[in-house]
């Protein structure tokens, strides 16, 4: 006996969930295709021939001949090289000042956001402004307001007695630049911490003042835990914002005339810097490759620690960080 068979509109209903399914996946990809596309040709590509750069003993004179595979070599010399310690050394610092003290001027000016002040789309867009200004003002500003001679900071330090001659790029180079990056990027963070305040329910402050929590002992019991996963976010990116940082000490070095990083105060000397120098002032592109990678691993390294310890400290409400 033939067995009926089925109908046709059942048929077609598995066909066209298919066909928009595959309609669906294409326009998807569509439109993924040119941040894919951006990040295979600028990224990706750079990082393996970069990586393949420090295996090699490319420099400006076997750009086209003699052009070998060295291996590990660069990366021995990179270990024997004091210079190279050293920018590690001083970029180390910088990371462990600038961090915290973004952190912690961020989260400063998103609780005076949050507090409910006047003017508050004034002030939020004051603390903000310095972040969408290009960094060539910025610096050269920066600049002008450290000036020896004439410089707003002197003139105030002199209007309380204080020394009024002093030259900022050369005998503080540092202090300058650390000023300029916590001015210039705390505004960013702001917003960040703006929206986890935001985020925390309001009846969880009305309890702990009906228990006669005051203002500090509710925003360490309160406002501080329920911020532990904004602050790991800022932390990580911070790590990852001040080891990009090569522009600033340029800009604000005593003069530019030389090349890049060629007039850039010792004291600001960090890891990308000088394998900028190896590669554009000696034309060593094996070499200056080797010490980027070998930064870009104890960089990773350091993220990985990071996100370790964040299990003893961010607290993910119910469900705990690796728990």
């Amino acid at each position: 006996m033939a067995t009926a068979a089925p109908p046709v509109a059942t048929l077609a209903k598995p066909r066209r969930r298919a066909s928009f399914r595959r309609r669906e996946t294409l326009a998807f990809y569509g439109f993924l295709s040119p941040w894919l596309l951006g990040f295979i040709l600028l990224t990706s590509v750079p990082l393996v021939l970069a990586f393949a750069m420090s295996l090699s003993n490319l420099t400006t004179v076997n750009l086209h001949t003699n052009l070998q595979y060295v291996g590990a070599d660069n990366y021995v010399r990179a270990y024997h090289d004091h210079e190279m310690w050293y920018s590690l050394q001083r970029t180390g610092i910088l990371m462990a000042t600038v961090v915290p003290l973004w952190i912690v001027t961020q989260l400063g000016l998103a609780l005076i956001l949050n507090a409910g002040i006047t003017f508050l789309g004034l002030w939020r867009t004051l603390f903000y402004v310095a972040v969408v200004v290009p960094v060539v003002a910025k610096a050269f500003v920066w600049k002008a307001v450290f000036a020896q001679d004439g410089g707003l900071v002197n003139r105030v330090l002199g209007a309380f007695g204080g020394n009024s001659n002093i030259d900022w790029v050369l005998d503080h180079p540092t202090t300058m630049l650390v000023l300029l990056l916590i001015w210039g990027y705390a505004g960013l963070g702001m917003l960040i911490f703006l929206a986890g305040l935001k985020a925390i329910p309001e009846e969880l402050y009305e309890v702990a003042r009906i228990d006669g929590a005051g203002p500090v002992r509710r925003f360490f019991t309160i406002t501080l835990p329920l911020l532990t996963p904004v602050i790991m976010f800022q932390l990580v990116y911070g790590l990852f914002l001040s080891a990009n940082i090569f522009v600033e000490p340029v800009l604000i070095s005593p003069g530019l005339v030389q090349g890049i990083g060629s007039t850039v105060p010792t004291e600001n000397l960090t890891v990308n810097l000088y394998a900028l120098q190896r590669i554009f002032s000696d034309g060593d592109f094996g070499y200056g490759a080797a010490i980027a990678w070998i930064f870009v691993f104890l960089l990773l390294v350091v993220s990985a620690l990071v996100f370790l310890s964040g299990r003893f400290w961010v607290f993910y409400g119910k469900e705990q960080h690796g728990r």
